[in-house]
């Protein structure tokens, strides 16, 4: 269980630039384009800039709870990568720090 956690901590920290990155490339739309802050929502970042990625999303909706994913994928982007990478990455330290009291 302990090497799951450590596992898991390391997968949270690592991650953290992944989604600065799709933070900073949605801060880079929303620059030079029409929409706003709380309008580039995840399904129309993915709708326009990552095409591929539609037919899992469709998929999906076959297996989930239609009303979870419209939500999920109605949050705007940007609030919620920023959000998301402060609380994996500090999830992932806060495992880490207390994985040697848990032994």
């Amino acid at each position: 269980m302990i090497s799951f956690l450590r596992v898991f901590a390391y997968i949270c920290i690592w991650t953290t630039p992944f989604q600065v990155a799709f933070i900073l490339w949605g801060i880079g739309i929303v620059a030079v384009t029409d929409y706003s802050i709380f309008s580039l929502s995840h399904i129309e970042f993915i709708r326009n800039y990552l095409d591929f990625l539609f037919p899992i999303i469709e998929w999906l909706y076959t297996w989930f709870w239609n009303a979870l994913l419209d939500w999920v994928f109605s949050l705007p982007m940007i609030l919620h990568g920023t959000f998301k990478a402060i609380v994996s990455t500090w999830l992932g330290f806060w495992i880490l720090k207390n994985i040697n009291r848990w032994q």
